[in-house]
């Protein structure tokens, strides 16, 4: 019996003792791993906040030795806008002092339909009219200005006469800032013009293309059939331009022979 009592004793007390090894082991445990996050979380705290001020301080240096170039773009572009206005939004204001920007006499390739003194007209108030914008003051055109921008490059502009009235007057305010030896024009064909200064070595063409696209005549029924999907037989030679310049519209509501 002392001997049973004995071994029954022995057992519940290693039981107890493991028991009580284990809670202690469990919290011990528990405690060590809290432990390890507040130091970790402190560790990573002190790595981003230190990260932080170092970006901080980088990002300070560079606003003060190298300005941001987007905010300057930004700010130009603030100036620009409160200083942008509409040149189409304006009116025609007489000015008796004002003079044209070339002599309708001195330009030989301007066609007789738009040269109101050719054509005899008496009275030239109209020559004394500038466009005055809303808003804004338009530089009056500068032409040796224009062919600095231009120098080195081919302009070329497309469509019906509204177009081909552009070309000429751009053509003539050129060609009243050289001198004649320094111009070569040919204004032989009716659909191809061309307006070049030397010196510069630049050049504004005008094509004749009332539509923009090809347009085909039926040889039966003499039928004129536009063709949407194809450009003008004339654009090959439109590749290399720097600048084009396209208009179209009128010829669209044509009747009767010169209907498409």
């Amino acid at each position: 019996m002392d001997n049973s009592f004995s071994i029954n004793q022995r057992w519940k007390l290693c039981t107890f003792t493991c028991l009580t090894s284990i809670i202690i082991l469990v919290f011990l445990l528990g405690q060590d791993h809290e432990a390890l996050n507040f130091l970790t979380l402190q560790s990573s705290t002190s790595s981003v906040s230190s990260s932080f001020s170092l970006v901080d301080y980088y990002v300070a240096a560079s606003i003060q030795l190298q300005p941001n170039d987007s905010s300057l773009r930004l700010s130009e572009y603030d100036k620009n806008e409160k200083k942008s206005c509409n040149i189409f939004d304006g009116k025609w204001v007489y000015d008796r002092k004002a003079s044209p920007l070339y002599d309708q006499t001195k330009c030989p390739f301007l066609s007789d339909q738009v040269s109101c003194r050719r054509n005899g007209r008496r009275d030239f108030g109209y020559e004394k009219l500038n466009w005055e914008v809303t808003g804004c003051k338009v530089p009056r055109f500068d032409s040796k200005n224009m062919l600095e921008k231009l120098r080195g490059k081919r302009v070329i502009i497309v469509g019906d006469s509204l177009n081909r009235n552009q070309w000429e007057s751009l053509a003539c305010l050129l060609y009243s800032a050289l001198p004649p030896s320094q111009v070569y024009v040919d204004v032989k064909s009716g659909s191809y013009k061309i307006f070049r200064a030397k010196e510069y070595n630049c050049s504004v063409e005008f094509f004749w293309s009332p539509f923009l696209v090809e347009l085909k005549v039926d040889k039966a029924s003499g039928a004129r059939i536009l063709e949407l999907d194809k450009l003008s037989a004339m654009s090959k030679k439109w590749y290399g331009a720097n600048i084009m310049v396209f208009n179209t519209g009128h010829w669209w509501v044509h009747q009767g022979k010169l209907q498409a």
